[in-house]
């Protein structure tokens, strides 16, 4: 009897101490973005290696209902005090900085990052983790199109596409596939943010920082010249009737299914090309206007803190912790070629067993050319040179109606419109 209860004092001490130890766990909610290349298992299956390496915590994964309009999602939440505690950057984080919300990282948590700079500088604060470096400003192309339209060259001036446009168009071949419907206005705004980053703010450091503080506006003639491409590629009937139609996955889908020769998008989708894909895919760095070598490069896309959670230092570890695994890493650079940004990361040795796109590693050379001047990607600057917040959900808009039709002028009242509001 004597045994039996030692027995049972010994369960009852042990089931004690075991739900005591699961009620002490720290929980964290963690939003994240989940697309066609970067689909729930991925993070499933990085929210649980880093959970390895903490196993007190436990991790809540939240989804938007669309990547595109993440920041909106972020303010209902923060509305109804659900604000989470870390978040991947796929938003307009300045706006967040600015309202208070987010928390700056230390210089301690920088230094496994080669580039422990990127996107995320404010006030010399570091609020973003720059996790990977994607390539923004490229173009994919068809090359039994290119080939059959008697284009023998990839273009190196604006002039060469406008030619390599009309050589297609002549061929029955519409020329670019672009477009973004509903909650992925971004997608439709992609061609024009590697227009403004190359021809405006790449050209003239001080624009985006005089936008801002009012001594300027959308009216300047860079980016008047900026819209104007876009528009005439559109104008020119060098553009798919579709585009306002199409979401993200069936955007990159129409690409894929040879429906189009151009495909101006970030570096990401070679991530969604299959290795026995019916037809060769070339990628080739979308031109300026004026021929200047620069190139639209974004090195940020980690997670950022709350300054709302009860687990600052425990959501900081858990973000750096995330960003710096190398088997998420190798994940991250086969599902969406986005190119880590970790010190550790060694591409021979950490990508042993995954088969790479040859398209991967033409972005990644293209990402090396010397010469090259990198220029941020406009809507996604932060700090001095931010756009006010609400500005960057109306460039998308106003996209959509540049693929619609509407001229330039109007655009560019639509945007000093805004521009004023907020001011």
């Amino acid at each position: 009897m004597f045994l039996i209860k030692k027995i049972l004092i010994f369960i009852s001490i042990y089931l004690f101490s075991t739900a005591s130890f699961a009620n002490d766990k720290i929980e964290l909610d963690f939003m994240v973005f989940e697309t066609p290349n970067l689909p729930a298992e991925f993070w499933d299956d990085a929210i649980a290696r880093t959970v390895e390496e903490f196993p007190q915590y436990k991790i809540n994964k939240l989804v938007p209902p669309n990547v595109g309009t993440m920041g909106d999602y972020l303010k209902q939440l923060q509305a109804t005090d659900q604000f989470p505690d870390v978040m991947m950057s796929n938003f307009a984080v300045a706006e967040f900085i600015e309202a208070g919300l987010l928390l700056p990282f230390e210089d301690s948590d920088l230094v496994k990052f080669s580039d422990p700079i990127g996107l995320g500088l404010t006030n010399g604060r570091q609020y973003a983790l720059p996790m990977i470096t994607v390539v923004e400003s490229v173009i994919f192309y068809n090359k039994t199109m290119f080939k059959e339209a008697g284009i023998s060259e990839e273009p190196k001036t604006w002039e060469d596409l406008e030619d390599a446009a009309t050589k297609l168009a002549n061929n029955n071949t519409t020329p670019f596939i672009v477009g973004g419907a509903a909650g992925d206005s971004w997608a439709a705004a992609w061609p024009l943010m590697d227009l403004v980053a190359l021809n405006v703010t790449g050209k003239d450091d001080n624009y985006l920082k005089d936008l801002r503080n009012g001594d300027r506006n959308f009216s300047d003639p860079l980016m008047k010249d900026a819209i104007d491409a876009y528009a005439n590629l559109v104008a020119s009937g060098w553009t798919n009737s579709t585009a306002l139609s199409l979401n993200y996955s069936e955007l990159q889908q129409t690409f894929l299914n040879g429906e189009g020769a151009m495909y101006p998008m970030g570096s990401f989708f070679a991530g969604a090309v299959p290795l026995d894909h019916p037809f060769e895919i070339g990628v080739f760095p979308m031109p300026a206007l004026d021929g200047s070598p620069r190139l639209v490069t974004y090195t940020s896309g980690g997670p950022a803190v709350s300054a709302l959670t009860e687990h600052p230092e425990e959501a900081r570890k858990f973000a750096v912790e995330f960003s710096t695994n190398v088997k998420t890493n190798a994940d991250d650079l086969f599902r969406d070629a986005h190119i880590p940004n970790n010190k550790s990361f060694d591409l021979e040795r950490d990508m042993k067993g995954y088969e790479l796109h040859p398209l991967i590693f033409e972005i990644i050379e293209i990402l090396q050319t010397p010469g090259l001047q990198h220029v941020p990607f406009f809507t996604f600057e932060v700090g001095d040179y931010a756009l006010l917040p609400g500005m960057q959900g109306e460039v998308f808009a106003n996209s959509q109606e540049i693929l619609s039709g509407t001229s330039t002028a109007e655009i560019i009242d639509n945007l000093n419109s805004k521009l004023l509001e907020l001011q």
